[in-house]
């Protein structure tokens, strides 16, 4: 089942609703990862590119907040989850990045959103 077949309503866990951007995330490892600071033309953001198997997915993250790299980055970062948090009511937060197998390395943070930079922005 891939990601647009995935039915996001049967994917409540504990931690919240898998983010339909990549409901599969923790089978993927980050490859890269690029942080911007804010500037006069731009709003921070984080890249992260993730792999599996020959797929590559490259996301970016609007605003991330709170950001935590724990030591033992870059291996292993399996178990990352991104939780669609838009519901939360929480001001400007619609994103969360969790580790759920608490794995050495683990990239958590917050989000104001999250796109995918291989999709034509609609609109």
């Amino acid at each position: 089942m891939t990601d647009d077949e995935l039915d996001i309503d049967d994917c409540q866990t504990e931690f919240g609703i898998p983010h339909s951007i990549l409901a599969h995330a923790a089978d993927y490892r980050i490859v890269e990862l690029h942080y911007k600071c804010a500037s006069s033309e731009q709003e921070a953001h984080l890249d992260l590119h993730l792999s599996c198997g020959s797929e590559v997915r490259r996301l970016r993250f609007l605003r991330p907040q709170q950001l935590v790299i724990e030591e033992g980055f870059p291996e292993p970062t399996h178990g990352m989850m991104i939780i669609d948090a838009s519901g939360d009511g929480l001001d400007g937060l619609g994103v969360r990045v969790i580790d759920i197998e608490a794995s050495r390395g683990a990239i958590t943070f917050w989000a104001k959103d999250v796109i995918d930079l291989d999709t034509p922005d609609i609109g």
